[in-house]
């Protein structure tokens, strides 16, 4: 089945990803406050997410490949329905939006579970082969119209890190320092890339956790990488 399947898995991944255009404007404004030529932020922004978006696309590609090979090794040489991508969609509402689309297919009884990570089909009746048959179709047809860009972390982690770590250097860590924050020494590029994303990744507000109201006036001060790339439609 296709990657985040409720079925198959406990649920999809790490995170969601606001449209290029959107990220790009809010780079310009805090480059413009802060460190770093504008325009080339804003072109590295721009190819990094274009870059993110392909590989995410490609393996989800061969997620949809696999999920349909699956279908048919269980129910014959069936025919499926042809589906696109409507969008992607963040992996804290990806539950919410399968259920309502399998509730639109004729699967009711679905519904979110682990933060909207995970679909519970314990409440789905479904008897006989057909059914069956009608809800595994339903299952590839949602998932195929909103996959989830958090399942594929591990695959645009070696083309978000670089760029992340530029940004942290050049833009992140100069805006921090001027707004009267000292965040911990940025780790080389290597080491960055590797911990991107990880639990112990490079916190640039670490010394604000306890104190969430400043930890967030910061955050949106001078915005995390993460932030700049969560959001691309």
């Amino acid at each position: 089945m296709l990657r985040g399947a409720a079925s198959e898995r406990g649920g999809g991944g790490a995170r969601a990803r606001a449209a290029a255009a959107a990220a790009s404007l809010l780079l310009v404004a805090l480059v413009a406050g802060c460190a770093a030529p504008a325009g080339e932020a804003e072109d590295s922004l721009a190819e990094t997410m274009r870059d993110r978006d392909r590989a995410a696309a490609a393996a989800f590609e061969v997620d949809l490949d696999r999920a349909t090979r699956y279908l048919r090794d269980r129910w014959g040489p069936v025919t499926l329905p042809q589906t696109s991508v409507e969008r992607w969609v963040a992996a804290s509402e990806w539950a919410q939006i399968m259920s309502d689309c399998l509730e639109d297919e004729g699967v009711v009884g679905a519904r979110p579970a682990d933060d909207g990570e995970r679909v519970d089909f314990s409440g789905v009746s479904a008897e006989g082969p057909r059914e069956l048959f009608l809800a595994d179709v339903a299952v590839l047809v949602c998932q195929s119209r909103y996959p989830s860009r958090g399942w594929y972390a591990d695959e645009v982690a070696d083309i978000e890190g670089p760029w992340a770590w530029q940004y942290s250097r050049e833009v992140l860590v100069p805006c921090l320092l001027a707004s009267g924050h000292r965040p911990p020494s940025l780790p080389s590029e290597s080491e960055f890339v590797d911990q991107w994303g990880a639990v112990d990744a490079w916190n640039p507000f670490v010394a604000l956790v306890g104190d969430p109201v400043r930890e967030q006036r910061a955050r949106a001060q001078c915005p995390p990488p993460e932030a700049l790339l969560e959001g691309a439609p």
